[in-house]
């Protein structure tokens, strides 16, 4: 999947994240005075950002905001690289992602505690100047003609997270409130990773998110759904589910190498017709949940 329109002023845009199309995407708001990209993917995707822009007559310095939903890589890895080819840019944030994209170091230590030596992969992230920076304040609207964007306060998958709202389409940018559903892998996968997650907080943003009037529900991993009355009571019901499972793993003593096996023998099983192995992004990302869960329930306790 390359660049596709979405609704009447978003498109998507595939970012191929480590070279694994439709796992990791974007989606460029264009309104008739102001372009904004929310979620920008890692470092080492901005030359696919780069080209996907070309295909609608667009340079980076035409983008005036960036919307990193969270801190997290594969949402806000590239903005300090995109900010340095395009200095007018302004990066839109939760107000406690600021001092993270002034001063990146913890946020590197952490992602390397968690992935080692692969986040060679992910490409750079170097400090944003100040005078790029911008914190929005919960439910805040920018007017871009005749596109805008409403920032929500999203917290659970990570303290910092917003998602974007945009009327005019009646389209909610969900960032990471939201479970994985690639079409490489036909099954939702919860995430929950470390070392922020909160379940309570996100049972609380689905709710919340569940009384806008979206149309179109636009997902980071991946893609555009149509809104569905059940479709975030099925995201909580999974939540839970999830929870009662890891918490089971950990009472029962079972390390989490067997726990892994089995939940990934489950959906392989499930879908033996389809999938015959978890590929190994994804696999990634049931292990990081499982970390991310059992850490909650640990520190609850």
């Amino acid at each position: 999947m390359s660049l596709k329109k979405v609704s009447e002023h978003i498109y998507l845009l595939d970012t191929c994240a480590l070279g694994f199309p439709e796992f990791v995407a974007a989606y460029l708001v264009v309104g008739g005075e102001g372009y904004a990209l929310v979620d920008i993917g890692y470092a080492s995707s901005l030359p696919r950002v780069f080209e996907e822009l070309r295909e609608v007559g667009l340079k980076p310095t035409d983008i005036d905001y960036i919307v990193p939903t969270h801190l997290h890589l594969d949402h806000a890895g590239g903005v300090s690289q995109f900010i340095k080819i395009s200095k007018k840019t302004i990066v839109l944030c939760h107000p406690r992602a600021v001092k993270h994209f002034l001063d990146p170091s913890k946020l590197n230590a952490s992602v390397r505690e968690i992935y080692g030596d692969v986040v060679s992969l992910f490409g750079l992230v170097e400090p944003t100047p100040l005078e790029n920076i911008r914190s929005v304040q919960k439910y805040e609207r920018i007017e871009m003609g005749d596109a805008s964007l409403r920032f929500i306060y999203a917290p659970g998958h990570a303290p910092h997270q917003i998602v974007v709202y945009i009327e005019e389409d009646q389209a909610l940018i969900t960032g990471d409130a939201v479970s994985i559903e690639c079409p490489s892998f036909p099954s939702r996968i919860p995430t929950t990773p470390p070392p922020s997650y909160n379940h309570l907080e996100t049972i609380e943003t689905l709710v919340k998110l569940s009384r806008l009037k979206s149309k179109i529900i636009l997902r980071p991993h991946f893609g555009e759904i149509a809104w569905s009355p059940n479709y975030f009571d099925e995201e909580i019901a999974l939540l839970e589910s999830w929870k009662k499972n890891v918490e089971g793993y950990l009472m029962k003593g079972v390390n989490i190498d067997d726990a892994l096996e089995e939940i990934v023998n489950q959906y392989t099983q499930k879908f033996k017709d389809k999938i015959p192995t978890v590929p190994f992004h994804l696999y990634t990302t049931i292990r990081l949940s499982y970390l991310g869960m059992e850490k909650y329930l640990k520190e609850e306790r």
